[in-house]
């Protein structure tokens, strides 16, 4: 009950019914590891907390920025929303030290795993509206990812770098490029895609991430890198 109080006292927030941030700081893998325990995990917390997370951040991009369109403000959201930002704001409030895990995955540095604490800050979320409410929830979002929020609002979006590519091959007079699957590895919960570019019948680059998407980004950032260099003058 001790660690549960640091914890409120680290969010912010004095829960009515502790047990619930209990329950969002328990993973999977403990279950997997103790399945005598009558004991749930995180999972659906975080399901709850994610859909919130978009619902508050979309609300305060959608009041604050009327003249941005719909595309623009899906990308900054996304940009809010993501995994890497959500594992950061969970550093900073120290969620890891709190997460009860197997041994197995605590001993692979569980607790400092970007999924593991994007996950987590997804299930306080769900556990703070369980059991305090939407204001309530709302205004921890807010106080947590506020300053994301208006950072992504006043950045300038720079071009997705899949648009980039296909715009410098057009220019040159080749086909669009497409993207294959290379490898897919890790668990349900902490998944890692590979994603390979090819450019006419010529794979160019490889990218990871923990999304499709994400990674075909980072493989058509690399490709394109690659044909601008080749097409610099030789001394």
């Amino acid at each position: 009950m001790e660690q549960l109080a640091l914890a409120e006292q680290a969010l912010g927030v004095n829960f009515k019914n502790r047990s619930i941030l209990a329950l969002a700081f328990t993973h999977h893998s403990y279950l997997n590891e103790h399945p005598e325990d009558s004991i749930a995990s995180n999972e659906r917390l975080e399901f709850l907390g994610d859909s919130i997370i978009g619902m508050v951040v979309a609300d305060r991009m959608f009041f604050e920025a009327p003249a941005l369109p719909e595309g623009e403000l899906t990308v900054r959201r996304s940009r809010v929303i993501r995994r890497e930002t959500l594992a950061m704001v969970a550093t900073a409030s120290g969620l890891g030290k709190w997460l009860v895990m197997g041994r197995g995955e605590e001993a692979a540095g569980g607790s400092e795993r970007s999924s593991n604490l994007a996950d987590t800050f997804e299930a306080v979320v769900g556990a703070i509206y369980v059991d305090q409410g939407y204001k309530a929830t709302r205004d921890f979002i807010n106080r947590c990812l506020g300053r994301h929020v208006d950072l992504a609002l006043i950045t300038e979006n720079p071009k997705d770098p899949k648009s980039q590519l296909q715009e410098f091959l057009q220019a040159h007079g080749k086909q669009p490029p497409h993207y294959e699957l290379h490898n897919q590895s890790g668990s349900e919960s902490d998944i890692s895609f590979t994603m390979k570019v090819v450019i006419d019948i010529s794979t160019f680059a490889f990218g990871e991430g923990s999304r499709k998407i994400d990674a075909e980004r980072e493989a058509a950032s690399k490709a394109l890198e690659l044909l601008k260099s080749l097409e610099k003058p030789r001394d």
